[in-house]
């Protein structure tokens, strides 16, 4: 089979232009640092590489998650902490205006700070977090969760629902308590149930008529324990936080890991085959002018 000078040089023309293509792949590769640069050149990986890339998105959204969280949960304990030291504060009052030596007028000037007391109880059982959503409302975010609606008479506006969280993708955290489990239904020595603010309201009301009881101590001690076991479990809550938000950046850590052995370029091989394409690009340009400079005649 002859073969004419004009297919020689239809092949030396290809070998160079597939020659510059490789090249310039590489060129690519080498100035973005991927390996791969379109889904052609690696299907399985490419797959692969989107797959990960989803779930360091969803990674990322349960890392917001648990800030908003953490955040939350911080300052419910922070309220509860201070709900706790007033309620000690007033039971120091309680105790005080037992002491058999004082008169009515140190148990109305004792009352006088268990009224003061009794509002800032209200105000923290009313506070909100740092995104102005009330804290003990339930789903009821935007509604003030405890109004007096009379004299000593107060009212919970929120409901029992508990807000959780999803701070991984099996795990979801309660972000808040109902101010109904906090602050009502407490048992009292007279009988029945009823809330903290109440209790506080009858032991001024008591102190101030002069008639102070010791059942009082045992009605605080009660609200107190409701106080502690809810900070309690807001800490344990805390540190589930913690915990997971570890787990979740080393999962972090160790997807990028694998996104990177898949789609970022190994520099040295890349190199070599660069030099190596250089040099086939330099043969490929070198037969093309032997080429040219031939003819049918000099074939023959």
């Amino acid at each position: 089979m002859r073969i004419s000078t004009q297919m020689m040089q239809r092949s030396a023309v290809t070998s160079i232009l597939d020659r510059q293509v490789d090249l310039n792949k590489t060129q690519q590769q080498l100035a973005s640092g991927r390996r791969i640069l379109s889904p052609s050149d690696d299907p399985t990986g490419t797959t692969q590489a989107l797959a990960l890339k989803q779930q360091l998105t969803q990674n990322d959204q349960y890392g917001s998650n648990i800030d908003r969280l953490r955040s939350r949960l911080e300052a419910e304990e922070s309220v509860l902490d201070s709900v706790g030291n007033t309620l000690m504060r007033v039971r120091e009052l309680a105790e005080q205006g037992l002491n058999e030596t004082y008169t009515q007028q140190n148990r109305e000037s004792i009352a006088a700070e268990v009224w003061l007391l009794l509002d800032e109880v209200f105000s923290l059982a009313n506070a909100k977090d740092g995104s102005g959503e009330y804290l003990f409302s339930g789903f009821q975010s935007k509604t003030q969760p405890f109004e007096e609606v009379a004299t000593g008479s107060y009212v919970f506006n929120g409901d029992q629902s508990q807000r959780r969280i999803q701070i991984s993708p099996t795990r979801e955290i309660q972000s808040s308590d109902s101010g109904s489990d906090v602050f009502e239904n407490l048992d009292i020595v007279a009988g029945g149930k009823q809330n903290v603010f109440r209790t506080i309201y009858d032991l001024a009301m008591n102190l101030e008529a002069n008639t102070p009881s010791s059942d009082a101590l045992t009605d605080i001690d009660t609200a107190m324990a409701s106080i502690f076991t809810t900070r309690a479990k807001v800490g344990a809550r805390i540190n589930a936080v913690d915990n997971q938000a570890q787990v979740n950046e080393q999962f972090k850590v160790q997807t990028k890991a694998v996104l990177s052995s898949i789609e970022d370029l190994d520099y040295a091989e890349a190199i070599g085959r660069l030099n190596l394409e250089l040099a086939g690009l330099e043969a490929a340009q070198k037969i093309f002018q032997r080429v040219q400079n031939l003819s049918l005649f000099s074939v023959i």
